[in-house]
């Protein structure tokens, strides 16, 4: 194993029971290795005004990327009322994209599928880890974003089941930065139909841009966020 994969280890170690109490802005200093940086994009995980009744429907976050180099670590999210499908539970598998211009739009195709977890109504944000079991698991370029699909997907790409929405969302894009600081936003873009099958590849874009699923024409802004690490060598 190279030094930086064994840093990384001992950092997603150190981060892993943090995380998954809910805590990851608190990291203790003496739990990091100084040289290395986490690196945090979304949306505050803050109660929104509703949760998405339409099942297995692929959320990307727009306002933001990751820098080259990012190894991806945990996805965080809210999920604290029910929705109108009255859901107390369901699926989220993170997923990982790569943007690029094509004409006039931008469009967002499939590099990596994380692992899926089931999740359950909570008061409180919750943490899963952002695992890819398929494709690129470390962002090549600052090119890259996350999203995720309320389903669970296997390696392939296929949906083995899928829920109603398990994140809280506003129907608009939240003012002001993201959770990533200067230069980001609060822009999500959801599909305006379910994917049956997101296989490596599969592209996403405004409607018109030629990507194989369009996207409704607003924007919203999910509670969820996703963190990694950017490992010196």
């Amino acid at each position: 194993m190279s030094l930086a994969r064994r840093k990384y280890a001992k950092l997603r170690t150190a981060l892993a029971p943090i995380c998954l109490a809910g805590c990851f802005l608190t990291l203790p200093a003496s739990r990091a290795l100084a040289a290395d940086t986490i690196v945090i994009e979304g949306s505050t995980v803050t109660q929104r005004a509703i949760v998405d009744g339409d099942g297995g429907m692929v959320y990307i976050y727009t306002g933001g990327s990751f820098p080259a180099g990012t190894h991806l670590a945990t996805f965080k999210f809210l999920f604290n009322f029910t929705g109108p499908q009255g859901n107390t539970s369901g699926y989220i598998t993170p997923l990982l994209f790569i943007r690029q211009q094509s004409g006039n739009a931008i469009i967002y195709t499939l590099i990596g599928i994380g692992k899926w977890s089931a999740v359950e109504l909570n008061a409180d944000p919750q943490t899963i880890l952002f695992d890819i079991v398929e494709g690129v698991k470390v962002p090549p370029n600052a090119d890259c974003t996350f999203g995720f699909i309320n389903a669970v997907v296997n390696s392939s790409g296929t949906q083995l089941a899928n829920s109603p929405g398990t994140v809280d969302m506003d129907e608009s894009t939240d003012a002001g930065e993201g959770v990533g600081g200067a230069g980001t936003t609060n822009s999500w873009a959801a599909t305006a139909q379910a994917p049956f099958a997101i296989p490596l590849g599969t592209s996403f874009g405004v409607s018109g841009s030629g990507a194989d699923y369009s996207f409704y024409d607003d924007t919203r802004t999910y509670s969820a966020q996703a963190a990694g690490i950017v490992v010196t060598p």
